[in-house]
């Protein structure tokens, strides 16, 4: 069962494959309310597809798996951006939630080799195209233009949940 946030962001699996496109989508709640949808990638781009991770021996690009991780993720943001990870403010992992590894290939997700941990599946801006490519080898991404309205919301070190739905 989910509990919609109060402050937070809940996102939208629309398919089980590899596009490397933004098709899915992100919902950014404040005071309880909806205040911006956005779209957004919950795969990874295809340069990670085709170059996968191993990590606990097991090869493959990550794919977070639906659920819900209460107080998962804290918003990393600083005066001079410059020195921060991706250069602009992002959510970092700080909780271990549950990914598939998917080592095939085929552009489809697959369920087969499933994890727990810290593994940086964090959520962050996504670039200025319509590509994924680079921008995710696992994490939750958003075009920039959106990802700076998106974030506009939230205050340093706010902790908030990650919400995944297929």
């Amino acid at each position: 069962k989910y509990v919609m946030p109060v402050d937070g962001l809940v996102w939208l699996r629309t398919d089980q494959i590899f596009s490397n496109k933004y098709d899915d989508f992100v919902v950014c709640y404040k005071a309880g309310k909806i205040v911006y949808v956005a779209p957004a990638s919950t795969t990874a781009g295809d340069f990670y597809i085709y170059n996968p991770f191993t990590v606990g021996g097991i090869t493959g690009t990550a794919v977070a798996v639906p659920q819900q991780v209460t107080n998962s993720h804290r918003f990393v943001t600083s005066s001079n951006w410059k020195t921060l990870w991706l250069g602009a403010p992002y959510f970092m992992q700080i909780l271990p939630i549950t990914i598939n590894r998917d080592s095939n290939r085929d552009r489809n997700v697959d369920k087969m080799n499933k994890q727990f941990g810290l593994f940086g599946i964090n959520f962050h801006k996504g670039g200025l195209g319509n590509w994924v490519n680079k921008h995710s080898a696992g994490c939750q991404t958003v075009p920039d233009k959106d990802w700076f309205e998106i974030i506009k919301r939230f205050n340093p070190g706010q902790v908030i949940d990650f919400t995944l739905i297929d």
